[in-house]
């Protein structure tokens, strides 16, 4: 399991933080009163066409997210 979790994790990419990706994310957390971290998740997600994959209700609303709720139990 844990091996199978590090191939996931190998196949990502790291993303700088550049001005755009920042005034993005500016415009989301605004757009959508996100907090800052969850407006930097979603602008790169926006920007390379990927899918946010949640429990964070922040997002539930939100276009290219699939979210789902926590169990209470």
């Amino acid at each position: 399991m844990a091996l199978e979790c590090i191939a996931h994790m190998e196949q990502g990419k790291v993303v700088s933080l550049d001005s755009s990706l920042a005034i993005d994310a500016a415009h989301y957390g605004v757009q959508y009163q996100l907090p800052l971290a969850d407006s930097i998740v979603y602008a790169t997600a926006q920007k390379f066409n990927a899918i946010v994959w949640t429990q964070n209700c922040d997002f539930s609303s939100l276009y290219g997210v699939k979210y789902f709720p926590k169990n209470s139990g």
